[in-house]
């Protein structure tokens, strides 16, 4: 528990002593066209991963609490 705790407060200050304590940025306007692009891009591509493995899906929650047995598996 000690060595833990340890570990992290070591981890915490190597991290603080590291980062820059001021950062100077500059975001233009494209950035946040680039981030509703990021956004549009990331619901369009879980969409389809939803869309492709739909039968994946559809199988996990109509099956939920269905067990077959190897007798069922058998008549089949």
């Amino acid at each position: 528990m000690l060595k833990k705790a340890f570990k992290l407060t070591f981890a915490f200050i190597s991290i603080f002593l590291i980062a820059p304590p001021k950062a100077h940025a500059y975001l233009d306007p494209g950035s946040g066209s680039y981030l509703i692009q990021i956004i549009i891009a990331s619901v369009a591509g879980a969409g389809y991963l939803l869309k492709a493995n739909w039968g994946r899906v559809k199988d996990i929650f109509s099956k939920k609490g269905k067990k077959k047995t190897t007798d069922e598996k058998e008549d089949k």
